[in-house]
C-alpha cells in the first residue's frame, strides 16, 4: 500500500505555502554505516517534532510560539552509498538525480542543453549533500529556530573525543512569500501552477516496479538557488520585457498575438470589468495561458515553460508543482544586495524538469526566454545559478520512525 505525501507540500485546495522557507543541508559523517546515519537523522527528526508542538530541548515545560511550522525531508543520490543501505537506489535517482558541477574555476552549464549556467564565482555545488531539510512556517524565528536547534541537536550528538558529529550541517538557504503575487521583475508570478484537483497527479510517484513500491505515494524535490540579474532587467523596456515573460507588467494578462506595429496584445476581456489584474476575483481562467501561433510569443518564458499537454498527471506533460521563495542578501559590491528565487518544484518524476530544461521549444538553450540564437543584451546572464540539486522525497509510512527510516536499518 502506498503511503502519503510528506507535509510541506501546499497542494490542496485552498491550502497556503507558510509564509517563510529555510531548507538546510546534511553530510554525513565518513565512516559511518546506513545503521548510524539513520539512528543519527531519527534524533533530529523526533526533535522536529517537539519544535512543531512550541517545545525546545533547553527549555523544557516552557512552550513557545510555533508558527505553524512543518518539515520535509528529502535524500540526494549520494545517500544510496552509504555502507549497509537497505534499499536500492530508485532509477528516476539513478538516471535524472543530478545535476552537473560547477567548473573548478567557477561557472559552467547547469545541464547540456540548458541555457541555465552556474555564477562565475560558485566553484562547488553546496546543496549536493546525502540529507535536504525543508523548513516552512508563518514566522521567520519559527524557520530559523528549526536551524539553529538543529546545530545544537548534532553539537550534543559530538564524539568527546574527536568532536565530530555524526551529520554535519553544511548550509542552508532562506526565503520569504511575497503578498503582492509578483517577482524581483515586478511581473505576476505563480499564477499558472495547476489546478489544485490536478496538483497530486503530478507531484506523487506511481506505481513502481516491485524493489521500488516503498517509494510510491512519495515525489522529488528539485532545488534551484538562482540569482537575478537586476541590471540586465531594468535595461529593457517595457514591451521587451513583456515579450519575454509572455504577460502584461500591470495586469497580468496573458499575450495572445501582436498587432500591426508588433505590440503584444492581450487576452480579450482581461482582467473582467471592474478588476485591475488577474489575480483579482472573476479573473481565474486566464491564470492559464493559452496556445499561441507567434514564433516570438511561443518564445516567451510562460510558452515555454508550459505547452498545456495533458493530462498533467502523464510525464511528458513536463507539468510540474513549483513552490517559490524570494530572497535578498547583502553583498559587498555594488549595487549591496542580490536579488533570488529559492525555486522548488515537487513532481512524480524528475526528468519533467530536467527535460524542461533541456529541450528545444522548452526552455532549453534559453537562459529565460526569447529566442536563444538572438538575446536581448545580457539575457544570457539574466539568471545564474548558487546552488542546485534533486531530492527523493519518501512517503510518510505508518510505523516509520521518520520518513524514509527503511532506507538506513
Amino acid at each position: 500500500m502506498a503511503g502519503k505525501l510528506q507535509e510541506g507540500i501546499y497542494h490542496s485546495p485552498g491550502v497556503k505555502p507558510g509564509n517563510f522557507f529555510n531548507i538546510l543541508f546534511l553530510r554525513t559523517l565518513p565512516g559511518l554505516d546506513a545503521r548510524q546515519v539513520g539512528e543519527a537523522f531519527g534524533k533530529l527528526w523526533q526533535m522536529y517534532q517537539e519544535l512543531k508542538n512550541g517545545k525546545l530541548t533547553d527549555l523544557p515545560e516552557h512552550p513557545l510560539p510555533a508558527g505553524d511550522l512543518t518539515v520535509l525531508v528529502g535524500y540526494g543520490a549520494n545517500v544510496f552509498k552509504l555502507p549497509g543501505i537497505q534499499r536500492q537506489v530508485p532509477s528516476q535517482i539513478r538516471e535524472f538525480g543530478a545535476f552537473r558541477s560547477p567548473l573548478p574555476t567557477g561557472g559552467g552549464p547547469l545541464l547540456i542543453g540548458s541555457g541555465l549556467r552556474y555564477a562565475d564565482d560558485v566553484k562547488t555545488n553546496p546543496a549536493t549533500e546525502e540529507i535536504a531539510v525543508q523548513f516552512i512556517a508563518e514566522t521567520q524565528l519559527a524557520v530559523n529556530r528549526a536551524v539553529v536547534e538543529t546545530w545544537k541537536a548534532l553539537q550534543n550528538m559530538s564524539d568527546l573525543a574527536t568532536g565530530a558529529a555524526p551529520l554535519l550541517l553544511t548550509g542552508f538557504y532562506s526565503g520569504f512569500q511575497r503578498d503582492d503575487g509578483r517577482s524581483w521583475i515586478d511581473f505576476h508570478d505563480g499564477i499558472s501552477n495547476m489546478k489544485s484537483s490536478e496538483r497530486s497527479g503530478a507531484i506523487a510517484i506511481k506505481p513502481r516496479p516491485p524493489e521500488e513500491r516503498w517509494i510510491e505515494g512519495g515525489t522529488y524535490l528539485v532545488f534551484l538557488r538562482i540569482a537575478i540579474e537586476l541590471t540586465v532587467w531594468q535595461k529593457l523596456n517595457r514591451q521587451q520585457q513583456e515579450l519575454l515573460v509572455g504577460r502584461d507588467k500591470i495586469t497580468g494578462c496573458p499575450l495572445m498575438s501582436l498587432d500591426s506595429e508588433g505590440h503584444p496584445v492581450i487576452k480579450t476581456g482581461c482582467p473582467v470589468t471592474g478588476r485591475t489584474d488577474v489575480l483579482s476575483p472573476g479573473n481565474e481562467a486566464f491564470f492559464e495561458p493559452e496556445t499561441v501561433n507567434e514564433t516570438i510569443l511561443k518564445q516567451s518564458h510562460v510558452q515555454r515553460a508550459n505547452h498545456h499537454l495533458t493530462p498533467v498527471s502523464d510525464r511528458t506533460s513536463l507539468r510540474i508543482f513549483r513552490q517559490g521563495y524570494d530572497f535578498l542578501e547583502p553583498l559587498d559590491s555594488a549595487p549591496g544586495f542580490r536579488t533570488g528565487l529559492n525555486f522548488v518544484s515537487f513532481q512524480d518524476t524528475p526528468e519533467r524538469l530536467l527535460r524542461m530544461l533541456t529541450q528545444e521549444t522548452w526552455l532549453g538553450s534559453t537562459n529565460f526566454g526569447g529566442d536563444p540564437k538572438n538575446q536581448l543584451t545580457d539575457m544570457d546572464r539574466f539568471l545564474s545559478i548558487r546552488a542546485a540539486a534533486i531530492f527523493l522525497v519518501p512517503p510518510v509510512v505508518e510505523g516509520e520512525l521518520f520518513p524514509g527510516a527503511g532506507i538506513f536499518m
